[in-house]
C-alpha cells in the first residue's frame, strides 16, 4: 500500500480518464469504423474529460474515501476531524495543480491530433448518407464546393453538375425504400463501372474518402500481415504476389466455404502441372 496520500489519490485519479483514453483508441483501431464515427467518438470523449474535471464528480468520490482510510490506517495517532477537513482539502488542491492540468492538456492534444477544419472536411462526405438526404434543390451543393475547393488539383468543377444529377439518382433510390450508408454508396461510385463512367469526378472524391484510414492502425496491420506472409522461406516471392497475397488476407473473407475451396484448388491446378496429388 502507498503511504503517500498525495501520490495514491494521483494514481486513483488517473484510472478514469484512462480508460476513456483507452475506450477511444479502441474505437479508432476498428477496422469498419469511419469518420462519422470518429466525431461521435471524440465528441463523447471530450465530453467524458470535460466531466472528469469537475472535482466533485461520483468518479473521485469513492478515491478521496479510500485516501482519507489509507491516511487513518497509516498513523499510530488519533486524527481529528479538523486533521481530516485538511487532508480534503490538500486532496482538492492536489487535483487542481495535478490532475486537472493533465485533463486539459489531454484535451488539447486530443483536438490538435482531429483538427477541426479536417473533420469537417471528412463529414462534407455525409451527404451520401441517405438517412441525412432530403429534395432540398441545394442540398449537398456547399459540401462538394468544399470538397472541390480542397482538392482542386484533382477535381474539377464539372463535379457540381455531376453532383446535381447523382442527387436526383439517390433521392429516387431513397423513395424506393431502398437506404444505403454513406460509405456503400461511395463504394458503389468506385466499383460500378456505368456509374464510374457517368460520374467521373465524384467517383473521384469517393475513392479519396475510402481510402484515407481515421488511424495508423490499419497501415499497421497491413505491415503485419507482409511479415506474416514475407518469412524467411519464401523470400523469393515477387511483388505481384506479395500484393495478391496481402489483398487476400486483408480484404478477403475470414472463412471460405467447401465450394470456393474446390474452386480455388481446381484454378490451381489447370496453372501447370504439379507434382503433388490434389
Amino acid at each position: 500500500m502507498l503511504s503517500n496520500e498525495e501520490t495514491a489519490f494521483i494514481l486513483h485519479a488517473l484510472r478514469p480518464i484512462l480508460d476513456t483514453l483507452a475506450t477511444l483508441s479502441k474505437s479508432i483501431q476498428i477496422k469498419a469504423a469511419d469518420f462519422k464515427q470518429l466525431q461521435d467518438f471524440l465528441t463523447s470523449t471530450l465530453l467524458r474529460l470535460e466531466q472528469l474535471k469537475d472535482y466533485s464528480s461520483n468518479d473521485y468520490v469513492a478515491i478521496i474515501e479510500t485516501i482519507q482510510k489509507l491516511s487513518l490506517t497509516s498513523t499510530t495517532t488519533r486524527i481529528s476531524r479538523s486533521s481530516i477537513s485538511n487532508l480534503e482539502l490538500n486532496v482538492s488542491e492536489v487535483f487542481s495543480t495535478k490532475v486537472l492540468p493533465f485533463i486539459e492538456n489531454v484535451i488539447n492534444n486530443i483536438q490538435a491530433r482531429f483538427e477541426h477544419g479536417t473533420l469537417n472536411l471528412l463529414n462534407c462526405f455525409m451527404i451520401f448518407d441517405m438517412e441525412n438526404l432530403n429534395d432540398n434543390k441545394d442540398y449537398g451543393d456547399e459540401e462538394i464546393r468544399t470538397i472541390q475547393h480542397h482538392y482542386a488539383s484533382d477535381i474539377d468543377e464539372s463535379i457540381m453538375y455531376e453532383w446535381k444529377t447523382f442527387r436526383t439518382y439517390l433521392l429516387a433510390k431513397k423513395n424506393s425504400g431502398k437506404l444505403t450508408t454513406h460509405r456503400e454508396i461511395c463504394m458503389k461510385l468506385v466499383q460500378d463501372g456505368m456509374l464510374k463512367e457517368i460520374y467521373p469526378q465524384l467517383s473521384l472524391a469517393a475513392e479519396i474518402f475510402l481510402v484515407v484510414p481515421i488511424s495508423t492502425a490499419t497501415v499497421e496491420r497491413n505491415f503485419s500481415t507482409m511479415n506474416r506472409i514475407l518469412t524467411k522461406l519464401r523470400n523469393q516471392l515477387t511483388t505481384q504476389y506479395v500484393d495478391q497475397l496481402m489483398r487476400i488476407s486483408i480484404e478477403g473473407p475470414d472463412t471460405l466455404n467447401e465450394e470456393i475451396k474446390e474452386e480455388i484448388i481446381n484454378y490451381w491446378k489447370k496453372l501447370k502441372p504439379r507434382r503433388l496429388a490434389v
